[in-house]
């Protein structure tokens, strides 16, 4: 279970972690390799959830550094912690601000959360930021620092 939480979480992996090898489906239930869509360009990761009131207010701003940061060799993923009951609402949220598709689902087999698994999420949002060798240099729950977050782009181009 991933919580959308008030305060600061700790428990993150930190730094030079190696892009984690999963797959996961988009709402569509196609399946993506993480790696195939972050190949040879800076990543950011957005671990989100409907629910999730701080979301509502990180997905707007992360949107708005994706497009100020346009041109640059990085792709922006949104990911959803929801579950496959919910795949109606994220498609819904996800048109309505406009995310990058694939709208993509941590949802891998008996309801393992396998991106969330691999980076230690515990609460939404979570902004991932990889370099173009897919190695983790920043990872921040709740409230991302987006001078932070653009400082580690910087770092990954």
């Amino acid at each position: 279970m991933v919580l959308c939480l008030a305060a600061p979480a700790l428990a993150l992996v930190g730094p030079g972690v190696p892009l984690a090898n999963v797959t996961l489906p988009d709402t569509q239930g196609n399946q993506h390799r993480l790696a195939d869509l972050v190949k040879d360009k800076a990543a950011v990761i957005v671990y989100w959830s409907v629910s999730c009131p701080h979301c509502r207010t990180e997905i707007p701003r992360l949107m708005a550094l994706d497009k100020e940061l346009e041109g640059n060799p990085m792709v922006m993923l949104f990911v959803n912690a929801d579950g496959k009951a919910m795949t109606p609402a994220v498609k819904a949220y996800a048109q309505q601000e406009g995310l990058p598709q694939p709208w993509l689902m941590d949802m891998g087999p008996n309801d393992s959360l396998p991106l969330a698994d691999a980076y230690d999420l515990i609460a939404t949002p979570a902004v991932l930021v990889l370099d173009k060798k897919g190695t983790l240099l920043l990872a921040q729950e709740i409230k991302p620092d987006l001078k932070q977050v653009k400082q580690a782009l910087r770092n990954a181009f």
